[in-house]
């Protein structure tokens, strides 16, 4: 169905609207980083933040990545990816994928922080809708 503005669900959780997503997801933009992307499994974009043009490949190599590494490892945690354009760290939201991309100046340390502080906000609202 289609989803609505921030509504309060009965148990009293803010759902999070679409249109709040790419605001939350920018909490995460720090100089080094380009691409800040919420996707669901098969790869759709949700939403992102910073540029927007690089965010679909983005996110069609991440949902494809991910869905291999869960095949070898189910208990995946956060994968970290060194690339020649740059770092990326991934995570699972409830059912959803999470991605930031930056580039080499940016510490590993740093990403994977950004990507479980945003899922942690996330995931509470995101698991009202999968």
């Amino acid at each position: 169905g289609a989803m609505a503005s921030s509504s309060a669900t009965p148990d009293g959780i803010a759902l999070l609207s679409p249109a709040a997503l790419p605001k939350v997801l920018g909490e995460a933009l720090l100089p080094g980083v380009r691409v800040v992307s919420l996707m669901n499994r098969s790869g759709l974009l949700l939403g992102c933040a910073g540029d927007a043009q690089a965010a679909p490949a983005i996110s069609a190599i991440v949902s494809s990545l991910w869905q291999n590494f869960e095949k070898c490892d189910g208990s995946l945690g956060c994968l970290l990816l060194e690339c020649e354009r740059g770092r990326l760290a991934v995570k699972a939201v409830g059912s959803f994928v999470l991605a930031i991309c930056g580039d080499s100046t940016v510490p590993f340390g740093l990403l994977k922080a950004k990507v479980v502080a945003l899922t942690s906000y996330l995931l509470p609202q995101l698991s009202q809708l999968s």
